[in-house]
């Protein structure tokens, strides 16, 4: 079993994944360095708030990419080309849906969430106009996230790389031009961003056309036919169980946010510096988990076990290294990271008091992000849903709750203990439900069978 492990078929899908997921937040990054720097701790909040908001739209939309990817790479194990193909025209009919209908209503529910959000005032005017700017690119957000699921789902990760590469270089220079250069502020840090995803769009569309095969691009031209008008059951179904794990996280991600704003303005600004290198490197961890995504989904149709177990193992260790490795940089270079974040020292002070927390994130939540992408990719979506729900009522919040009941004046180190803790019981209840799953043999008794083609 652990002779010959694939870690060369591992680390082909894992490296582009890592770069291209690594350059997710590092938009994140400068921009709030470009504010930390150019602007004011007013600035700085105001894109928290509003990134919290698309981040939960585009957050709790990602299963348009997990979906596809899951559906698309189980087809194409069982060798069944025309069902992959169905599905990837399901899920654009769903993300140009899905798109329109965010468009028309971010006008009345953006204000009204961040009403909820933040306190009335400056902060609160500045993150609804981030909000109303990013949102203007959903469309072609939601696209790009279906272009990625179909190439992950077929083993190819590089070309995610040069689409999210392209958007979030365009992006990082209209942030230098828009907020360093024109003074712009959160604003034009939301300009950047929007156009960056439209151009990101263009890019996934040729990408796709110029390398797909000849059969399989006759294949999506032809949209009238039985089978994509049926199997919509099977995809909402293992959607939902996505949007309802996502969701979850989302409402936890939210809190954190939400709960430094209540404490105070250097907090939510120095949290939102914090969530930044939380950002990087669970998104550099996800490199990994794609690849487990991407080889589980391929086994599991092909209905090889064995393979399927040996390609997890070999995505593990590496995604423990990973987490290590971030864990060693934040320890060793505490000081500089903050400082390139940010000039402002009661942020920088507060965002210091709190950096070990962030320390120990990448090693201990590595599980969690790895098990993610094994379930994913095998359609077993339901176990995430229930593990990330039972980490959230059973770890996350009591902790916040009890903390506050016994140190009332520590709030900062009870919210961010209670979301490390809440790291390591998703990853424990994931592989419990592994080890379950694997005993009682039903990798194969899938939740979302493949929809007919």
């Amino acid at each position: 079993m652990l002779r010959g492990l694939p870690h060369r078929r591992a680390f082909s899908l894992a490296w582009p994944a890592i770069l291209a997921n690594v350059t997710v937040p590092l938009v994140g990054l400068v921009d709030t360095a470009m504010l930390g720097h150019f602007a004011d701790a007013t600035s700085l909040g105001a894109v928290a708030l509003g990134s919290t908001v698309i981040g939960a739209v585009f957050w709790l939309l990602n299963f348009l990419r997990n979906g596809t990817t899951s559906f698309v790479g189980r087809a194409l194990g069982a060798g069944r080309i025309e069902a992959a193909v169905t599905h990837l025209q399901r899920a654009m009919l769903m993300a140009v849906g899905l798109g329109v209908g965010i468009l028309l209503v971010q006008w009345i529910a953006v204000p009204l969430v961040m009403g909820v959000l933040a306190p009335a005032g400056e902060v609160q005017s500045l993150a609804t106009d981030y909000a109303w700017i990013r949102l203007l690119a959903a469309p072609a957000t939601l696209l790009t996230l279906v272009a990625n699921g179909w190439f992950v789902g077929t083993g190819d990760t590089k070309r995610p790389l040069a689409i999210v590469a392209t958007v979030n270089v365009l992006n990082i220079g209209l942030d230098v031009l828009f907020v360093a250069g024109l003074g712009w502020g959160s604003s034009g840090a939301a300009g950047a961003s929007a156009i960056a995803e439209w151009a990101g769009v263009l890019v996934a569309g040729v990408l796709w056309w110029r390398f797909a095969a000849s059969e399989v691009r006759a294949d999506v031209r032809r949209w009238r036919h039985k089978g994509l008008r049926s199997g919509w059951m099977r995809v909402v179904a293992l959607n939902g169980w996505l949007f309802g794990r996502t969701a979850t996280l989302y409402v936890v991600l939210t809190f954190v946010t939400a709960y430094a704003a209540r404490v105070g303005e250097d907090v939510l600004a120095a949290t939102a510096v914090l969530m930044q290198f939380m950002y990087l490197s669970s998104y550099a961890q996800d490199g990994y988990a794609h690849a487990a995504e991407a080889m589980s989904s391929r086994e599991i149709g092909r209905g090889d076990i064995r393979e399927f177990h040996r390609a997890n193992l070999a995505a593990a260790l590496p995604a423990l290294a990973i987490g290590a490795c971030f864990t060693v940089l934040y320890l060793v270079a505490r000081d500089p990271l903050i400082s390139l974040m940010t000039d402002l020292e009661p942020v920088a002070a507060t965002a210091r008091e709190y950096f070990p927390w962030v320390i120990a994130l990448p090693l201990f939540s590595a599980f969690a992000y790895l098990f993610d992408g094994v379930f994913l990719g095998s359609g077993h979506t339901r176990a995430m849903l229930l593990t990330m729900v039972a980490s959230a009522a059973l770890v996350f919040f009591p902790l916040v709750w009890v903390g506050e009941a016994l140190v009332p004046d520590d709030r900062g180190h009870d919210l961010w203990r209670a979301f490390l803790f809440f790291n390591v019981a998703r990853g424990v209840f994931l592989g419990i439900a592994y080890a379950v799953t694997t005993r009682r043999g039903r990798w194969l008794e899938h939740e979302e069978p493949l929809p007919a083609a």
